[in-house]
């Protein structure tokens, strides 16, 4: 795929807070877990980093976790909500709620779990839900997952690229059609 068919529109983009289930390495996928204490503490943080940023709208996965962090997010810059399902993280069937097992790998579908998702079909959603929420004609922050986030950059031509909990990125359009899209942390980080 290219980096190309996504709307030229800049915008920001968090993964989640913390869970248990992250701090216990579980697999989630589809599950809806909420924030742990961590968790809480990290949306708090993120917040404070994104207030002055100038985005307009807080796009979020329906999941529990991200929900949580987009709340707290909104609270302190006073933006509206939307959900997406689309944003929702790739669905790791017989897998989920089971200890992560490092030959399980987001990009490849020869050991997928009865019940996944394939990451074709994982990554066409993910683009296709980017692309409508980049077609709003609004600045939007995206609050979702990991695996999201992995498959939008990849996307995008980065292979290696992960997020870690609350880390806040700003996605900045190419400027011609041969350059590709900038990644940067607002940690200060060019990816």
């Amino acid at each position: 795929m290219s980096s190309l068919t996504l709307p030229p529109n800049p915008f920001y983009f968090t993964r989640h807070g913390e869970t248990e289930w992250n701090r216990r390495n579980i697999v989630m996928g589809s599950q809806d877990i909420p924030l742990n204490e961590l968790g809480l503490l990290q949306a708090q943080e993120v917040s404070r980093i994104l207030e002055n940023e100038s985005f307009d709208i807080i796009v979020s996965s329906t999941k529990l976790r991200a929900q949580q962090t987009a709340e707290i997010i909104a609270q302190r810059t006073n933006k509206p909500i939307v959900l997406e399902e689309g944003l929702v993280e790739i669905t790791w069937g017989e897998a989920e709620g089971t200890l992560c097992d490092p030959i399980l790998s987001l990009l490849d579908d020869t050991c997928k779990p009865k019940g996944a998702e394939t990451f074709f079909a994982f990554q066409k959603r993910v683009v296709d839900t980017i692309t409508s929420i980049l077609l709003m004609k609004k600045f939007p922050l995206i609050v979702s997952h990991g695996g999201v986030f992995k498959a939008l950059t990849h996307h995008m031509g980065y292979k290696n690229l992960s997020s870690s909990n609350c880390e806040p990125f700003f996605f900045k359009p190419p400027g011609r059609t041969t350059y590709p899209w900038m990644v940067c942390s607002l940690k200060g980080e060019e990816l």
